[in-house]
């Protein structure tokens, strides 16, 4: 017997998360995280998880999560792009090191992390001076309002990502013998250490994977608009379109500058998924006597 539900959040509350979904985009000043992580890899993996909890904490984080290819049969090659690649060895020759991280981890364009050190990363990004982009996404474009930025360079580049939902996910598995009692429900949403309860992937996780990225323009200092028609992704989206999150990035004085502004428009699906305040992982039974799966609420 299964008493586990779907996640619902009212479009009210998910306006009081302080990420706007399909229509605009409006945050306070936001914090990005690009991720360049190999599919299959236990610390791409621990990253992606220390992630997925900054996301479930901080409303104003923003992740680009670049999937490297890698050549050979045995690869998993989902959601990978070439273009991930060339990106993660630019920032890997721009902070002086002789190869690429697996993962490498960039916040906001100037802050190296590693998945020991993506909290203090994110926490020092948050001081950075980040502007808030404005963005409307319609049938077949989006509009992009990008605010006077103060820049010592005076130019930069314009960056569009689309990404599809999380893929994935989690459950809690417990021993049939633990009783589900309510001071043990809090604990396991507390993410505190409960006896004989382990928290497991349901298949590979990928957070965010980006479906798609483009430059979209370069900025010569002042406020600028544009409005960028979304054909090609759609067609790559194919039935998921309805799905696809945007987000925009802006880089001064050229492509792996230091960031300056961003902004991103989310789908409800992503939102329901990894935004703050949302439904608990299932809880499902290390063997089944009467039920498979018991739900938190």
């Amino acid at each position: 017997m299964s008493l586990s539900k779907s996640i619902k959040l009212s479009f009210l509350a998910l306006m009081t998360l302080g990420v706007a979904g399909i229509g605009t985009a409006e945050a306070r000043s936001p914090t990005v995280i690009e991720v360049f992580g190999k599919n299959a890899c236990d610390a791409d993996t621990e990253a992606q998880d220390e992630i997925f909890d900054i996301l479930q904490t901080s409303e104003d984080v923003i992740l680009v999560n670049c999937r490297r290819y890698f050549d050979g049969d045995v690869e998993d090659h989902r959601y990978t792009l070439n273009y991930c690649n060339d990106r993660a060895r630019e920032y890997s020759t721009k902070f002086g090191y002789a190869g690429i991280k697996t993962p490498m981890v960039v916040i906001n364009g100037r802050w190296d992390a590693n998945r020991k050190s993506v909290t203090p990363a994110v926490k020092l990004g948050k001081t950075d001076d980040v502007a808030q982009i404005e963005m409307a996404l319609h049938e077949n474009f989006i509009n992009i309002d990008v605010p006077p930025v103060k820049s010592e360079a005076g130019f930069g580049s314009l960056f569009l990502y689309a990404y599809l939902p999380t893929q994935g996910g989690k459950k809690l598995v417990v021993d049939p013998d633990v009783e589900l009692t309510e001071e043990v429900k809090t604990k396991i949403r507390l993410k505190q250490s409960v006896p004989f309860v382990q928290e497991v992937h349901k298949g590979n996780f990928y957070l965010r994977p980006v479906l798609a990225p483009v430059k979209i323009g370069y900025w010569a200092g002042e406020k600028m608009s544009l409005s960028y028609p979304l054909t090609d992704l759609t067609a790559l989206a194919g039935d998921r379109i309805n799905d696809v999150s945007y987000v925009v990035v802006l880089q001064e004085g050229g492509d792996y500058g230091s960031v300056i502004a961003a902004g991103e428009i989310m789908s409800h699906k992503e939102m329901a998924l990894s935004l703050p305040k949302s439904e608990p992982f299932e809880v499902e039974l290390i063997s089944t006597p009467t039920a498979s799966t018991i739900s938190l609420q």
